[in-house]
């Protein structure tokens, strides 16, 4: 079985999802209303909660990533 990372997992750091959206807004050049803020901060939430799983699989050091993706 091949070496996994030993680096730690975005699941022991505190992800602070308003505070990213709404940096990523202002990035981007977008606009949030304040009365839609919760249910866009809401909804990052459930995608963080979705991806978690992914994160957390360990991968082995020596993974190459693949040159292309075709589905």
């Amino acid at each position: 079985m091949p070496e996994t990372s030993s680096h730690p997992t975005n699941s022991s750091a505190t992800f602070e999802v308003k505070a990213y959206v709404t940096q990523t807004a202002k990035l981007l050049g977008l606009s949030i209303p304040p009365e839609q803020m919760g249910s866009v901060v809401e909804n990052f939430e459930s995608i963080q909660t979705i991806a978690q799983p992914v994160l957390d699989f360990p991968l082995p050091d020596t993974l190459e990533a693949a040159p292309t993706f075709e589905p």
